[in-house]
């Protein structure tokens, strides 16, 4: 009897141990898959250009110049060619073309040198004040990056976003924030968003090199 209630003790003993076992391996395989998945997360953009391609297609751009009609602030910067660059912008993570370390983000899918004629078109809207003074939303996922460079050093970067109707410049763009509300007091804003005119712009250069924007109907 004794040799009877051992041996089952044993049994359920060893029945135990080896559902615990089973049990702890599910866990390691669960969590080792958990694990797997996260790491195996597909790049953002297969797509996306490299940033040596970028760079040299720098040097080999088109040599413009600034121009007196081309307005302020343009005018005014020392810059000798403008790449635009096709990107799946996000305001949090790639607000522009190139980042705050001088790199390029890995979400730009085209680019494209603009001519002399295509520079000061695009230029002399984005300095006046008809293009802009509508509203903008609060998201910011721009699709089109215009940088200026000299040599293949960065001077300055607008990005557009025209799905919010908005835009950022590293240099300031006084026709910008000509549309001032509550001007002097604690409440000053400006409508910084593009008009119709200004829109027509954008769209026409991205239609010229066939870019994101390039489909878009105003």
């Amino acid at each position: 009897m004794k040799l009877f209630k051992y041996t089952f003790l044993c049994q359920s003993a060893l029945a135990g141990l080896a559902l615990f076992m089973f049990s702890c391996k599910k866990q390691i395989e669960n969590s080792k898959t958990i694990s797997k998945t996260k790491i195996e997360i597909p790049p953002l953009l297969d797509t996306a250009l490299k940033e040596k391609i970028l760079i040299n297609y720098i040097q080999n751009a088109d040599i413009i110049k600034p121009k007196i009609e081309n307005g302020v602030p343009f005018n005014q910067l020392d810059y000798d060619r403008i790449i635009a660059y096709d990107f799946a912008g996000d305001e949090e993570t790639y607000p522009n073309a190139i980042d705050k370390k001088g790199k390029f983000v890995p979400v730009i899918l085209k680019q494209q040198f603009l001519t002399q004629r295509q520079a000061d078109q695009i230029l002399s809207a984005l300095a006046k004040n008809s293009s802009y003074g509508e509203r903008s939303a609060a998201c910011f996922q721009p699709h089109l990056g215009l940088v200026f460079f000299k040599g293949i050093k960065k001077v300055n970067q607008i990005s557009v976003c025209l799905s919010c109707n908005s835009s950022i410049t590293e240099t300031h763009i006084p026709a910008r924030t000509y549309r001032v509300f509550n001007k002097g007091t604690d409440n000053e804003y400006s409508f910084t968003g593009f008009t119709l005119s200004g829109k027509k712009a954008i769209i026409n250069l991205c239609k010229e090199i066939n870019f994101h924007y390039g489909k878009s109907s105003i």
